[in-house]
Order: structure tokens, then sequence, then C-alpha cells
């Protein structure tokens, strides 16, 4: 096991594209962030910290390190060294927990530097823009604010349901663009349309993954079941994805 997950942590720190997609996510967190803050004009302060921090918890956010999550297989399907990988690691049981927890490291490492960079970023604006007795904006739209530990178990959900769909498809764009659309236009097009077609058939909706994603995320108080709903299509996926990845050929 501890070969497999060396030769997955120099595979993804030895691309590129690694290193770039890091550097927008984190400067994307920062603007997202920060630019509301240091526009604020007012001397009273509009941002409490836990607004500030649930940042990453964005679903254009979580977009860019699903760029990285789809890299998994799809660098490797797109030029051909996954028979390399399997020829040195036959168990491919192996490769997949390796590859599974070297994403989910790296999301949660990107998620904690990105709470780095919005806490230097807030420190510099002051206590006069930034406060913790601030109301305070976050990305929910309930009273209920959006905890830290949502915002990282909400990224690495993303992130491997992107990386599952690169599994099935073992197509790269893919991974990164079909969680994309189905949170941001398909399924609340989906949604809308259901409403207009009868209103007892809208609550379909709801076990939709990233409607229920983002429910979840924002603690909407008319979507109880939200987080397992996601949690139910992340693992539903994943496990789909993985069979196929060990029954069928390279």
């Amino acid at each position: 096991m501890m070969p497999a997950l060396r030769y997955e942590w120099r595979r993804l720190i030895s691309i590129r594209s690694t290193w770039i997609i890091s550097a927008l996510y984190l400067a994307l967190v920062g603007v997202v962030g920060l630019i509301p803050v240091f526009l604020n004009s007012t001397e009273t302060p509009v941002q409490s910290w836990e607004g500030l921090f649930s940042t990453p918890g964005n679903v254009l956010n979580a977009m860019i390190l699903s760029v990285i999550a789809a890299q998994t297989f799809g660098h490797e399907y797109r030029y051909g060294v996954i028979r390399l990988t399997l020829s040195e690691f036959p168990v491919r049981e192996n490769i997949l927990l390796a590859k599974t927890l070297i994403l989910s490291t790296y999301v949660i490492a990107m998620t904690f530097l990105a709470w780095a960079v919005l806490g230097v970023g807030a420190l510099i604006a002051g206590s006069e823009k930034v406060n913790s007795d601030a109301s305070g904006y976050t990305i929910s739209s309930s009273d209920n604010s959006t905890q830290m530990w949502q915002v990282l178990v909400f990224g690495i959900g993303y992130c491997i349901f992107a990386m599952s769909i690169t599994m099935l498809s073992r197509n790269l764009a893919l991974g990164v663009t079909l969680p994309l659309l189905l949170a941001t236009i398909l399924e609340p097009l989906i949604g809308g349309l259901l409403g207009m077609i009868s209103e007892s058939v809208e609550p379909v909706r709801k076990y939709l993954p990233f409607s229920s994603a983002q429910a979840w995320v924002v603690n909407a108080d008319d979507w109880p079941q939200a987080g397992l709903v996601f949690a139910a299509w992340v693992v539903g996926i994943y496990f789909l994805a993985t069979f196929f990845f060990i029954k069928r050929d390279a």
C-alpha cells in the first residue's frame, strides 16, 4: 500500500497543472472572500469570521479543486499511463485507495490553506472590517451559518464525485464539467421544470445530488435530509466507478 501512496503523491506533485490550479484556487477564494471586505467603506463591520471562512464552500471554488480530482484518473487515461500504473500495481484496489486518500488529503490541505489566506487578509483589513460580533454574510441564505467542517466535507465529496465520473467515463473534461453543469445549470433547470409540471413532483429535486449538497452546506431548514442525499450520491457513484475500474480492462 505504501508504494502506491508514494507513487500517487509523486504523480500529483510532478504535474505542473497541480501547482497552477492550486494557486488559482487560493487566488479565487481570496478574491471572493476578501474583495467585499476591503470594498466596505462603512465603519460598521460587514463580515464575521464564520462568514469569511465559509467562502471555500462556494461551488465555483470546489469546481477549481475538481480539476485536480478529475486528473487523478483522467491524466493517466489521457496519456495512456494507466497501463504502466496497473503493471506496477496489479492490485487495483490499492491504486484506488491510494488515489482516494491522496486526493482527500490534498483537498483538506488546500481548504486549510484557503482559510489561512482568508485569515491573513482579514487581519490586514483589521477588526473594523471583520469582527466576530458582526452579523456577517455567508454562502448560507438561512439564519444557520455554514460550519467549517461542512465546507471541508463538501469539498471532499465534490472532488470524490468528480473523480468517480472520470473513472466511469475515462474522460478528464467530463469529470470537471459534469458536476459543474449539474450544480449550476441542469439541476436548477430540472427543479424549475418539475415545479411547472406539478407541485406534487417538485419535491423530487430534493433528491438531486448538488441541489442537496448546496442545501446541506447552507443549512436550509426545509431540506433536513439534504446531507444524507448528497452522501448517498457520492458513495453510490464512487462504488459504481470502483466496480467498473476493477472489472473492466484498462
